[in-house]
């Protein structure tokens, strides 16, 4: 049996059940809020968070983890004497932390250390950990795991509607000017994760009903995996979930809460669609 040590981080948002059920190790993304600093936490502790932000002027700005904490929690894994490490990541179109994995890989000098590439965050970066998981169980290797992940991760969408424009505003994603005029018109973004990694408006739509049911459209017939995805506020979830259980009877629905270091981007109300056609 392939000895194969997984790392994640908290944007993964993995229940914590799962996290020790599969020997998995997630390391925190920070996040500064209102003058104190914060190690984001796991699904079922984002309230708290949610209900601060929408209380709040201010905006949450993030901080990866010292090169020394990336170090120990590398260093710690190879103690445990695995065939290969493989750690999952928060996007490098989002964040420095995959390039401070490299460095950190870089100083110590084993290679054994594999930092992949994700190109995703949040719900997807989750499907992705739960592939390896999937993989490293049927006794793949690391060069077998890499490869079919690569496939994995070209063929995974994600995309949000928000609520409100306000969260991309004071995240600085979206002028002042063009919030205003946004929200008196109605007018509804679809956000998504571009093949790159970033953060990005795929297309525009006037009113969240015809955002809802244009992003449904994307889903695709040969589609292997369907959540819904929310941020803070899931009654409309429920509602669409529902909705996709009859179109997709064969298939598991799951809805998934995004993670505040993500979700604060977009917002509190946010609805979305996460699907994949590679397993």
């Amino acid at each position: 049996m392939h000895n194969i040590k997984i790392i994640a981080d908290t944007t993964a948002s993995l229940p914590i059940e799962y996290i020790e059920k599969e020997n998995i190790t997630v390391f925190p993304i920070y996040y500064t809020f209102e003058g104190k600093e914060y190690a984001e936490g796991y699904p079922h502790e984002y309230k708290d968070f949610y209900e601060k932000l929408i209380n709040s002027q201010n905006f949450p700005q993030t901080s990866q983890p010292s090169i020394q904490k990336m170090k120990d929690c590398l260093e710690e894994a190879l103690e445990e004497e695995p065939d290969a490490i493989i750690v999952l990541s928060i996007s490098k179109g989002l964040s420095g932390t995959f390039n401070s994995l490299n460095l950190v890989a870089d100083m110590i000098g084993d290679d054994r250390i594999h930092i992949f590439d994700t190109r995703t965050t949040t719900v997807n970066l989750k499907r992705q950990v739960e592939y390896v998981v999937k993989l490293r169980n049927e006794n793949k290797n690391i060069d077998e795991i890499i490869e079919k992940l690569n496939k994995h991760r070209e063929e995974e969408y994600i995309y949000f509607i928000p609520e409100t424009l306000e969260y991309l505003k004071r995240g600085g994603r979206l002028s002042a000017a063009s919030a205003f005029i946004g929200d008196m018109l109605s007018i509804k973004p679809i956000v998504t994760v571009t093949p790159e990694g970033t953060l990005d408006v795929y297309e525009k739509v006037r009113g969240s009903k015809k955002g809802i049911n244009k992003m449904l459209s994307y889903i695709p017939d040969d589609v292997k995996y369907l959540s819904v995805v929310y941020i803070y506020d899931n009654r409309k979830s429920i509602t669409i979930a529902e909705k996709l259980k009859e179109k997709y009877p064969d298939i598991d629905i799951y809805i998934e809460e995004v993670d505040p270091v993500i979700g604060c981007h977009i917002g509190p109300g946010t609805i979305g669609i996460l699907y994949g056609t590679y397993l």
